[in-house]
């Protein structure tokens, strides 16, 4: 599969969807890790995505025309972005250069008066500091009945989420995403798995569709954990956008995500 025929035949849509064969999931989902403008792409619409799910209440007729007007802007909106983050660091850079520029130069004092000695600061954590990732924690459940094959799968995948062998357990994961794609605990720990195998840019895309599934138990999370990806990329100001809507979700994750907020802005 290439970017030509991704395009022609909408495949970026029809993933999103959930309406692509197996065997042409497969073949996108390979392709997009090796090519960068379409991982862009995915990454960017599973954004609004994400973001079009925060307002359920809006009218079904009007939610379908703003999603597709979404990908219509969605190049404007990474330009945006973009220059929006430009802007902030050459902003950042004004802001130090005085500083910087009055720590070094040097201080005069009369012979005759001693200055006092200043304490040492403490310095803040390392972005790499920062973005240490602790496992999310998992409890099974047990099912009544049958298991089908995602289920099934999802169990055996945990097993070696359990025993912290986070690389052994994501075949089982991708199994398991394949069979049900919207499952949000599927996605999740398959998002996990790869954060903490250090697969940073797949990692994204799982947490992103876990965080446009919507669904309550994860979403927290998922948000969490994408800010630790975006940290691992050194990418502060997206990390500092998914830790707010951390903040804002007031769960068990808030207080983490505030502290780690605190330590960007030093």
């Amino acid at each position: 599969m290439n970017c030509k025929e991704v395009e022609e035949r909408e495949i970026l849509e029809e993933y999103l969807l959930d309406r692509l064969t197996e065997p042409d999931r497969e073949e996108f989902e390979k392709h997009f890790f090796e090519c960068a403008s379409c991982f862009s792409q995915l990454q960017t619409r599973l954004a609004v995505q994400a973001e079009l799910q925060r307002h359920p209440a809006m009218p079904a007729r009007a939610r379908g025309a703003g999603f597709r007007v979404a990908w219509a802007w969605t190049p404007a909106f990474v330009t945006v972005a973009l220059l929006l983050a430009v802007g902030v660091w050459w902003y950042s850079a004004q802001k130090r250069t005085p500083s910087q520029q009055a720590s070094s130069s040097p201080a005069t004092a009369s012979p005759e008066v001693s200055l006092p000695s200043t304490p040492p600061t403490s310095t803040a954590p390392s972005l790499e500091a920062l973005a240490r990732v602790e496992p999310p924690p998992y409890s099974e459940i047990v099912l009544r009945g049958a298991e089908d094959k995602g289920h099934e799968a999802f169990r055996t995948a945990m097993q070696n989420y359990s025993k912290e062998d986070y690389a052994k357990a994501i075949p089982g994961l991708q199994t398991a995403v394949k069979a049900n794609p919207q499952a949000a605990s599927f996605n999740f720990y398959l998002g996990a798995c790869y954060l903490l195998a250090d697969r940073t840019d797949p990692a994204i895309v799982y947490l992103r569709k876990t965080i446009s599934l919507g669904n309550p138990a994860y979403s927290e999370s998922a948000h969490f954990y994408l800010a630790k990806a975006y940290l691992k990329k050194k990418d502060v100001s997206a990390a500092e956008e998914e830790l707010h809507k951390t903040v804002q979700l007031h769960g068990s994750r808030a207080t983490e995500a505030e502290e780690i907020l605190r330590e960007l802005r030093k």
